[in-house]
């Protein structure tokens, strides 16, 4: 029987954890304030500003608006109650801060905020660049000697509603096992933050911060071609070997010895990339793609996104449909990320 879930508020992270429970038969009705929908106002990025963000995360939920459905009264029908429980989404919704504590469900009640409940914090402003800087993802990105790069948009958010959505399956299974009901606070912070562990780990117990990128590498992963970008790493940098490579791309000098090891290539890395780089200009990304694939070398095209679009393997597997607007547009967005049919 399918699960109920009750969705407060109109957050990507929530709208995403839901969406994705959908997917598998999962009941859901979204409460928004009364008179905002912020997925519908949404004017950049996400489907074009055309309520393309609204049609991907609302698909399949009923959505209902505050003035119409007491939370208070009705979150008792439901299995899992799930929002953004700060005292700022909550004055949306004209809640006091204490519902959190005090509203009865069914079997858990989760909190997905950016920072977590904490009072100091829980109003805190909270953009997806915000998120994505206080949880150090940014700073791993790109190479030392360039700023912090940027993850791509809702990243963060969505991240932290792929750990609500399992959250939510965790405390329901519990449930059925000691028939607690559980309050969960979730920060999209510290969900992202798990993303960093290596290189956490590597302060605590040796006192290394971990940097981005150093200019001078082990070897190369990614080069410009022709027409666009390969990445072109046989594995790990640390220990590949040039003999595939320089075959490849006819460059009988990247067989020497000093190119053969991580130090090698390091310490005369400045040759190495003059040698390596050149010759992948010559062809498209396709062409290197291909040649590789007979040679078993490890490659992989980088695609545009226009590119995404057109892809033969995800068009196959039908990953993309089309919606229409209120406005009368039409938007393409995807399906859930998985496949799922019962089995007899």
């Amino acid at each position: 029987m399918p699960r109920r879930i009750l969705e407060i508020g109109s957050g990507i992270a929530t709208g995403y954890a839901t969406q994705v429970l959908t997917s598998v038969g999962w009941d859901v009705t979204k409460v928004i304030p009364s008179g905002y929908d912020s997925l519908a106002e949404m004017e950049s990025r996400w489907g074009g500003g055309r309520g393309g963000a609204s049609l991907f995360l609302d698909k399949n939920k009923r959505v209902v608006d505050s003035n119409n459905f007491d939370i208070s009264i009705n979150s008792e029908n439901f299995d899992v109650v799930i929002g953004d429980f700060s005292e700022r989404n909550l004055h949306q919704f004209e809640l006091p801060a204490s519902v959190f504590d005090s509203l009865k469900v069914g079997c858990s009640l989760i909190s997905l905020t950016s920072f977590g409940l904490d009072q100091s914090l829980s109003n805190r402003a909270h953009s997806d660049l915000i998120l994505q800087a206080a949880s150090s993802l940014l700073y791993l990105t790109g190479e030392h000697h360039q700023a912090p790069q940027q993850l791509p948009p809702y990243t963060a958010e969505m991240s932290g509603g792929l750990a609500a959505s399992s959250a939510v399956i965790a405390s329901v299974r519990a449930y059925r096992l000691d028939k607690q009901v559980r309050r969960i606070d979730l920060s999209i912070v510290e969900a992202l933050a798990i993303h960093s562990f290596t290189q956490s780990a590597s302060y605590v117990h040796r006192g290394e911060i971990a940097r981005r990128e150093p200019e001078v590498k082990e070897g190369l992963r990614v080069v410009p071609t022709l027409d666009g970008y390969v990445y072109c790493a046989p594995g790990a940098t640390a220990s590949m070997r040039m003999d595939g490579l320089a075959d490849l791309i006819n460059e009988p000098r990247l067989k020497s010895e000093k190119f053969q090891t991580a130090e090698g290539r390091k310490n005369n890395y400045e040759e190495f990339v003059n040698l390596f780089v050149p010759p992948f200009k010559q062809l498209s990304a396709m062409e290197w793609f291909l040649r590789a694939e007979e040679l078993h070398l490890t490659f992989s095209l980088i695609r545009t996104i226009d590119e995404l679009f057109s892809c033969e393997q995800l068009n196959e597997r039908g990953i993309w449909s089309e919606m229409k607007t209120q406005t009368g547009d039409t938007v393409r967005i995807p399906g859930a990320p998985f496949f799922s049919e019962p089995t007899f």
